[in-house]
């Protein structure tokens, strides 16, 4: 089974313009810290999540129909999906580990 160039392509494509899983968001200017703008990061990063698993999982369905040849596909997608929802969970520990140091500070 032999890879294509233009799928190379664009798998690099795709990569460079940082398609699915999760990102770091763009640099911003210095400003007050709004609340409501990390609950959207954190939104955003979990609905990115849950659109690679999405992926995966139609990528899965198509090839057990027979519509997708291509297993090592498949097979990126599934682990792509893993690893970013390790990314997500250990971020998650990581909040509330934090959140739980905090809430045992004495003021």
């Amino acid at each position: 089974m032999a890879i294509s160039i233009s799928q190379l392509q664009r798998l690099r494509s795709n990569h460079l313009q940082g398609e699915g899983g999760l990102s770091l968001p763009q640099p911003r200017g210095l400003r007050s810290s709004d609340p409501s703008e990390f609950g959207d990061l954190l939104k955003n990063a979990i609905d990115r999540v849950d659109n690679v698993q999405k992926h995966a999982d139609g990528e899965i369905t198509s090839w057990v129909a027979g519509e997708k040849e291509d297993l090592h596909e498949v097979m990126i997608s599934m682990n792509h999906a893993q690893l970013s929802f390790q990314l997500m969970t250990e971020v998650r520990n990581r909040l509330v580990d934090t959140y739980q140091e905090l809430m045992r500070m004495q003021v």
